[in-house]
C-alpha cells in the first residue's frame, strides 16, 4: 500500500485484527533553529504491531514488576492529543485523528498507531546527501523518558508513510 486512501482503507477494513506491519516512512524531525542541516528528512524502515492493547500491556508490565496477578492491577489511560476512529460496534482502530476534529469519520489527516519492534533510520538532505545520526543528534529535540511500564507507541502521520505491508492476522 502506498497512498493515504489505501492505508486508511486497509486499516478500517482490518478492524481490530492484530497484525505485523512493515513501513517505509519519511518525516521531518523537530530540529533546533540553529541546526545547520536545513531541510533534512528522516527516512525509516520500521516494523511493528498494530492493534495491540496499550492498557493491557501497561497492566501486564506493572503486574510483573510488582509480582502480582494482572487482575489486581488497575490502570486508567491518561489524557492524549488524539481520538481513535472506531469500528461500527465502537471498538478502537489503530487510526487516530487530532481530538480537536469534531467528527473523526470526516477527518483528512490520519495517524497510524503501532508498537515498534524494529527501526532502521537514516537522514537525507534535500540534495540527496546523507547525514549520520551522530552528526544530527545534537540538533534534534529528544523525547522525554517514559516510565518503564509504558510501552513505546508511535503515532505516525499516514501521509508520511511511503509504503506499508501487513502480515496475515495474528492470533
Amino acid at each position: 500500500m502506498q497512498t493515504i486512501n489505501e492505508i486508511v482503507g486497509f486499516m478500517k477494513q482490518n478492524g481490530t485484527n492484530c497484525r505485523l506491519v512493515s513501513l517505509v516512512t519519511e518525516t521531518q524531525p523537530k530540529m533546533k533553529l540553529s541546526c545547520p542541516f536545513k531541510g533534512v528528512v528522516k527516512v525509516s524502515r520500521k516494523r511493528g504491531i498494530v492493534n495491540a492493547n496499550f492498557n493491557t500491556t501497561v497492566r501486564r508490565r506493572i503486574a510483573k514488576h510488582l509480582g502480582v496477578k494482572l487482575a489486581e492491577v488497575e490502570y486508567t489511560d491518561g489524557d492524549v492529543w488524539y481520538k481513535h476512529l472506531t469500528t461500527a460496534d465502537g471498538k478502537m482502530l489503530p487510526l487516530v485523528v487530532n481530538k480537536k476534529v469534531e467528527t473523526p469519520s470526516e477527518a483528512t489527516d490520519f495517524y497510524l498507531q503501532y508498537y515498534p519492534t524494529h527501526s532502521k533510520d537514516f537522514y537525507r538532505l534535500p540534495n540527496g546527501e546523507t547525514v549520520t545520526a551522530e552528526q544530527i543528534k545534537p540538533w534534534i529535540y529528544q523525547q522525554p523518558e517514559k516510565p518503564h511500564f509504558k510501552p513505546v507507541v508511535i503515532s505516525i502521520r499516514v501521509a508520511n508513510i511511503k509504503k506499508m505491508r501487513a502480515s496475515v492476522v495474528l492470533n
